[in-house]
């Protein structure tokens, strides 16, 4: 390519001197001039020919086997960015990536990157991590209690929001479906990026609803429904979350009636 951008100058240079004899009335120039810049554009379509018969690139061999995610988690490594593969799952947080062989390129996310070079991608994926992150932890809880609420009185019928104390564990897998019921929603949403918030939720442990609930992430696969989800963050720790509760704490001398108001 370097080649073919060499010639591509020489033929515009030769151009310009076409054109300048044109201009000045150089009758005698003008045969000259048009002749080099004809032999100026074969050399550079010579050169595009050759360029695209040695452009030899398949990408659904590359994404086979390991040969290309080894590369892809050598470049990060060099951007300071972990790349962690681990169940089928390849992730570099906050985002989830997936080898696209038809659509030639690499998801990121839902997002598909055509630029494939490792040493792009991860400066991109730098990039990304590098961006602030723009996380509402209130809204992000308050969102999830109004799922959270009718799950936690069919779970325990004795519990009550309105009063203070802890509401049971409600399996965070149940919120995300819930979250995303209709199919679009689960292209706009995925599992992963879900994941992902939770962590940076996890990472504000005094956040609160707009109500004053706290909450805490617990459970384990032992319990019914509690499906592990798990997420790598920008060191590859892994993070693994199955269920959530809300707690009201007492209302410091205030009545019950003066609590946050039932749902």
């Amino acid at each position: 390519m370097v080649e073919a951008e060499r010639r591509a100058v020489a033929l515009v240079a030769a151009l310009k001197r076409a054109r300048k004899a044109v201009q000045d009335g150089a009758v005698s120039a003008v045969p000259t001039t048009l002749a080099l810049a004809r032999q100026e554009a074969a050399r550079v379509r010579d050169t595009l020919d050759g360029a695209i018969g040695a452009w030899r690139y398949d990408v659904a061999a590359a994404f086979e086997g390991q040969a290309y995610l080894n590369e892809l988690a050598e470049a990060a490594a060099a951007q300071g960015v972990t790349l962690v593969q681990r169940d089928g799952r390849v992730t570099a947080f906050p985002v989830a990536l997936r080898l696209d062989v038809r659509g030639q390129g690499v998801r990121i996310g839902n997002r598909l990157e055509k630029r494939i070079r490792p040493g792009v991608l991860a400066a991109s994926l730098k990039q990304m991590q590098l961006r602030p992150q723009r996380f509402n932890a209130r809204a992000f809880l308050d969102r999830l209690f109004s799922l959270y609420e009718p799950k936690a009185r069919a779970e325990d019928p004795a519990w009550r929001p309105r009063l203070p104390g802890q509401g049971p564990l409600v399996p965070l897998a149940d919120l995300h479906e819930q979250l995303t019921l209709l199919p679009a929603a689960a292209s706009d949403y995925p599992l992963e990026e879900f994941t992902a918030d939770l962590l940076r939720l996890d990472r504000v442990p005094d956040a609160t609803t707009s109500s004053g609930y706290r909450f805490e992430l617990g459970g384990s696969t032992g319990r019914k429904g509690g499906k592990r989800l798990t997420m790598f963050d920008e060191t590859g720790a892994q993070h693994d979350y199955y269920a959530i509760r809300y707690i009201l704490d007492p209302s410091d001398g205030r009545s019950d009636n003066q609590a946050p108001a039932a749902r």
